[in-house]
């Protein structure tokens, strides 16, 4: 290497910064409310279908009391991963997080200071948002690029590599495959997960077999579509609303992911 060279690659390690990957695990919720001034909201309650009134904490500055370096990560496309005491694990943009007016309820304002969450059925039992409930002013509860997890408790932040990689498609995969992971992690992965990435409340779908070993792609297509027509009081939601093509594209991610099974440590299976 000659003397110019070398000066040129110091010059370039002082004067380039490094990435700023997230390093941030869970954070308490319960935490980082404290010192923080709540606010009052109304919102269009996808759980409620209704418009409901909230007491909470604005989600950007709970981001920005949590991690200083949090305005760094969202550049990169960093996920906010928002995980609920039962295992639900959505995440989203983090840059769309903090730019959006997002609030983390702490109470229902229509219910009384003793009983703050109005009962809501899940299935065959009635639940409440409690502990905390990320709701969002001024957007539609069927836009899908925000999360509206309810019985949430942490946030942590990762990026999209880092929470994702091990789930994604062997190098190979088709167009179709690598458009049909992209719209399983929106969709799918706050429930379910691949390669055990992902939510925990719906059954793992490739390891130790991948669901297109024993569905068929007709039934699979159908049960996206419409899964209370294949089980009584499925708590699986109806994705009818995807145009056909995205859930064709969803089953074809999945059946390339039987060439690509990781276990614990990311190991192969």
């Amino acid at each position: 290497m000659t003397r110019c060279a070398a000066i040129l690659i110091a010059l370039l390690s002082i004067t380039v910064p490094a990435r700023a990957e997230p390093a941030a695990p869970p954070v308490a919720i319960s935490e980082l409310i404290k010192s923080i001034e709540p606010v009052t909201v109304t919102v269009d309650d996808p759980v409620y279908k209704k418009a409901k009134r909230y007491e909470g904490y604005p989600l950007a500055q709970l981001l920005r009391k949590a991690w200083p370096e949090v305005e760094a990560w969202a550049a990169e496309g960093a996920e906010l991963v928002l995980t609920a005491v039962d295992g639900y694990a959505p995440s989203m943009d983090l840059a769309r997080a903090l730019a959006g007016e997002g609030v983390v309820a702490t109470r229902d304002l229509d219910r009384p200071a003793n009983d703050p969450w109005e009962p809501f059925p899940k299935g065959r039992t009635m639940l409440t948002p409690e502990p905390y409930y990320l709701v969002w002013p001024g957007v539609a509860p069927d836009d899908p690029h925000y999360r509206w997890p309810y019985k949430l408790a942490h946030l942590s932040v990762a990026s999209f590599d880092a929470r994702y990689g091990g789930a994604s498609p062997p190098a190979r995969a088709s167009g179709q495959a690598q458009k049909g992971f992209r719209l399983f992690v929106q969709n799918c992965m706050p429930c379910h997960s691949v390669n055990l990435i992902g939510g925990n409340t719906g059954p793992e779908l490739n390891v130790p077999k991948n669901i297109t070993e024993y569905w068929t792609t007709r039934h699979m297509l159908a049960f996206i579509a419409a899964p209370e027509s294949y089980r009584a009081r499925s708590k699986m939601p109806s994705f009818g609303h995807l145009p056909a093509d995205d859930r064709t594209a969803i089953v074809n991610y999945l059946s390339s992911m039987k060439q690509r099974k990781l276990c614990a440590g990311g190991a192969p299976c």
